[in-house]
């Protein structure tokens, strides 16, 4: 998990929409000669001249959604606003507009530039906007999604990009949110409600993540950091050793030299590391 959590993968793909063109057309006169009489005939149909479609507007911000985990996995979405003061799971914070070398005519909003860019922005605009540090974004569900105009109204020079925040309860289940999300990770009883938790021990089967405001069994009560962004792969002596010892070290403050503790540590593999994870996280076993 990175500072700021990246984009949610789109499991289903956009579908272009198809604009039909439908263009009406009469026949060239003809003649033909019947003795001394010329008569031409002609049909008089109505034409339709192609129109260009116009350009969706950029979202309006701090408005609210009730969105599924299926809608964030979508390109596009056009759900209707809901007021804030009623149960929501989805807040846009930002919208921001792609560059012109990124989003140009003929560009697909699925095309893997155009998406790294719209992830890019809702990112940076992400941190500064719910506050707390790296540490703690780290260890809450609280995280940022994006959706685009749909094809048709992105060809029409749509290039916006929407930033919701929204927060995982569960596997493919989105938690309610707070009405209010500007600073909420400088609440500790956001950063309480939203930490991460598990239902099982982490790193078995039986681990389940969930929020802390969700029954668990352990919380991740520490975020370390194995390495720096550019930083090549460690290894396990690093990622596993070093990390149970410095996740041990920081229980044992926490409870006390003569304390009785439970704790497990997790940490990224090779393949974790090289799609942007840099932290641990030690859990302490917990009687909720």
């Amino acid at each position: 998990m990175t500072d700021s959590v990246a984009r949610t993968p789109r499991l289903i793909c956009a579908v272009a929409i198809v604009l039909a063109l439908l263009s009406g057309c009469s026949p060239s006169p003809s003649a033909t000669a019947t003795s001394d009489t010329q008569t031409s005939t002609s049909s008089n149909q109505p034409t339709t001249t192609p129109t260009t479609p116009e350009p969706s507007p950029p979202p309006d911000t701090g408005t609210c959604r009730d969105l599924n985990f299926g809608d964030i996995n979508r390109y596009s979405n056009t759900t209707a606003t809901t007021p804030c003061q009623r149960p929501h799971t989805a807040y846009t914070f930002a919208a921001t507009t792609l560059p012109k070398d990124i989003a140009f005519e003929g560009v697909a909003i699925k095309n893997d530039a155009v998406q790294q860019a719209a992830a890019d922005s809702c990112r940076a605009k992400f941190t500064p906007y719910v506050g707390g540090d790296a540490a703690t974004r780290a260890l809450v569900r609280l995280t940022v999604t994006y959706f685009l105009p749909d094809q048709r109204s992105f060809d029409a020079g749509a290039h916006w990009v929407r930033c919701d925040i929204i927060a995982l309860q569960a596997e493919k289940i989105l938690a309610e949110l707070p009405s209010k999300l500007r600073g909420a990770l400088d609440n500790q009883g956001i950063v309480d409600d939203f930490a991460l938790c598990s239902g099982g021990e982490p790193g078995t089967a039986a681990s389940v993540m969930v929020t802390c405001n969700q029954p668990h069994a352990y919380r991740a009560v520490a975020a370390l950091r194995l390495g720096g962004t550019q930083e090549a792969y460690p290894g396990e002596a690093v990622t596993l050793d070093d990390g149970r010892r410095r996740c041990e070290d920081l229980i044992k403050a926490d409870v006390g030299a003569d304390g009785g503790y439970t704790f497990s540590w997790t940490y990224p593999t090779a393949a974790d590391w090289q799609a942007g994870q840099r932290f641990g996280y030690c859990w302490n076993k917990t009687t909720r």
